[in-house]
């Protein structure tokens, strides 16, 4: 599971990030609103934040997400105890409000209960394509039951293909989608590298992400 910590104390994060990559969960430590804002919440399986950060409040980002209609599990830790403040967060969209200090596994718990209520499951987690299936929980993907050594950037490119198999996805929606978010400029030979690579790393399989020629991409599972 992908998981975005939204905390400027970097020895919280620091435990954190720590105590969640021991579950097999891969953890993004942000230390500021400025920095979350350059992630797509959209690519994140769960949203952890503070609301006393240094440029900004957290409540500023949970109205962000929720106005956007983001759905993504999203869980307050803060020093705030006041009776308003619980509240506000709850109302705003924010599935718990965790108070420090708190022990990491009480957040584990609060947390796997708000998966359980977002109806989370591990074997809808798993997609497959033909002789390509991702687990979306531990981030892997598979050829015939090998382990694929994918980047990042490649892992976030198959699973957006294999969500949507069958479809067509224009170039300029995968960009928006995979790089919209970050700084600085992306060139559309960018995506087309990285298709590359990826075709390069699901041989002799390549031919299941199709080139429409003009458009975009599509994945199928090598039945056409």
């Amino acid at each position: 599971m992908r998981i975005l910590v939204i905390e400027d104390d970097r020895n919280i994060s620091f435990a954190l990030k720590r105590f969640l990559s021991v579950h097999r969960h891969e953890v993004t430590c942000c230390f500021s609103l400025t920095e979350a804002y350059n992630y797509n919440p959209n690519r994140q399986d769960f949203i952890i934040i503070d609301l006393n950060l240094p440029d900004g409040d957290g409540f500023e980002y949970l109205a962000y997400v929720r106005s956007s209609e983001i759905r993504i599990p999203l869980l307050i830790i803060t020093v705030r105890d006041q009776e308003s403040d619980i509240i506000r967060g709850l109302e705003m969209g924010a599935d718990d409000y965790l108070i420090k200090p708190f022990s990491l596994p009480v957040l584990k718990a609060r947390m796997d209960a708000i998966l359980r209520r977002a109806g989370f499951d591990r074997n809808e987690k798993k997609i497959k394509c033909g002789k390509l299936e991702l687990d979306k929980v531990t981030k892997t993907a598979f050829l015939e039951d090998k382990t694929l050594d994918l980047s990042a950037r490649e892992y976030e490119l198959l699973e957006l293909f294999m969500e949507n198999q069958g479809l067509i996805l224009p170039r300029q929606k995968i960009i928006d989608l995979l790089w919209g978010w970050e700084r600085g400029d992306i060139y559309d030979n960018t995506l087309t590298v990285t298709v590359k690579r990826l075709r390069e790393k699901i041989a002799p399989y390549q031919d299941y992400i199709h080139t429409v020629r003009g458009i975009g991409y599509r994945l199928t599972g090598g039945d056409e």
